[in-house]
């Protein structure tokens, strides 16, 4: 790819190309990029954040992605077509930004796209540029053809603002929430016969998590999956699911309430999950970090053999440091008949001794009615905020 750059002064732009500032060049993805990246950028500040900035990646077909990279390359009076080196003594160049779109194996009816510049380098048009770039650069691609997605802080902060500017609405917003050990009392303690710890390959589990997800996913409808491909995107070891629980209550004069729990519907459900490191799961798809499908967490030791009996220091991260859960369990929960009393015995149960953490869309009617219950209440708080923004044009 040959080097996009502004020369000093600046030469006018391509008629509907944003203009670079002064001494920027823009070029593909190279190796050390994401480090140089990570000395410019701002610590994340939530787990979106984080799985948000592992877009920027090197760019491959599978998945697909695309990256464009922007740096300052000072005393460079570098022109198009130039390789912009710094004359001798200038200093090196130094990376200031990147763009990447990606393909969203779970949802695949818009890509995920994720343009973040330097603190020092914003309010000159470099995120513009960047923007225009990479969607050029997948021109060529499947991607061309796809709405787009991005997550930000909530708020009207600098991404939101730059995202609304540039045509983005808000699609739903998120709240990931903290429920402290013991604050639900023991609310479901006295259900026990309840509460059903199941393998995550369980027929019951995948079918129950299938049907809530694609109904909390509405809004940007999930790809057609098999249970099969429900499970091993969202449920298996390879995903980090380590452990799960049911919540499949019995009416009193049920014969079958004490002898064969296999026998009554799923109407909760409750997913652990093991993050290890930083990255963003399937193809840097970041719905499957931090997002309404799973989270990152250490085992549920509330509950004796629910979860896998793993300390809390084998699964801290940067992820729940940065939003404040360090030491929580943080779980996919869901609610399958739409009860929130079913949903809130079983998180009741799982939170007796081990605070937990749950990322609740607008999206999950009945688990957000929870949540508002317990933050009215003062039994959760939380702990960090961001919005879904979608464009379903690729026209800046």
């Amino acid at each position: 790819m040959t080097p996009m750059t502004s020369t000093t002064p600046p030469t006018p732009p391509v008629p509907g190309e944003p203009a670079l500032p002064a001494g920027v060049v823009l070029r593909e993805w190279r190796s050390g990029d994401d480090r140089a990246l990570a000395e410019i950028l701002p610590d994340a500040a939530s787990p979106a954040q984080l799985a948000a900035r592992a877009l920027l990646r090197e760019p491959g077909d599978s998945p697909l992605v695309r990256t464009v990279v922007a740096e300052v390359r000072p005393g460079s009076a570098s022109g198009p077509g130039s390789e912009g080196e710094s004359p001798a003594g200038a200093g090196p160049a130094v990376v200031v930004g990147a763009a990447a779109i990606a393909e969203s194996p779970a949802h695949p009816q818009r890509a995920w796209v994720h343009v973040e510049v330097a603190p020092e380098e914003r309010g000159r048009g470099l995120g513009r540029a960047l923007l225009h770039a990479v969607l050029a650069q997948a021109q060529d691609t499947e991607l061309s053809e796809l709405g787009l997605r991005a997550r930000v802080p909530a708020g009207e902060g600098v991404g939101e603002s730059f995202a609304r500017a540039l045509g983005f609405a808000e699609l739903y917003g998120t709240r990931i929430v903290r429920i402290d050990a013991g604050a639900l009392g023991q609310a479901g303690a006295d259900a026990l016969e309840d509460l059903q710890v199941i393998d995550t390959g369980s027929v019951a589990l995948t079918r129950a998590f299938a049907e809530w997800y694609e109904r909390v996913n509405a809004a940007d409808p999930a790809a057609e999956m098999t249970l099969g491909q429900v499970n091993m995107r969202f449920l298996s070891e390879a995903a980090g699911a380590r452990g799960a629980a049911l919540w499949r209550p019995a009416e009193a004069d049920d014969p079958m309430r004490d002898t064969d729990i296999n026998r009554r519907p799923v109407t909760a459900f409750a997913v652990s999950f093991a993050q290890e490191g930083d990255s963003a799961g399937e193809g840097g798809d970041p719905e499957s970090v931090g997002g309404s499908a799973r989270g990152g967490a250490h085992a549920a030791a509330g509950v004796a053999g629910t979860f896998a009996d793993l300390s809390a220091e084998d699964w801290t991260t940067p992820a729940l440091s940065a939003a404040g859960g360090e030491g929580a369990t943080e779980l996919t929960a869901g609610s399958v008949n739409g009860d929130p009393q079913d949903l809130r015995a079983l998180l009741a149960r799982l939170s007796v001794e081990t605070s937990v953490v749950l990322e609740v869309t607008s999206q999950m009617e009945t688990e957000s009615a929870v949540v508002d219950s317990l933050l009215d209440a003062g039994s959760a708080a939380v702990l960090a905020e961001y919005t879904t923004l979608v464009r379903d044009s690729q026209d800046a």
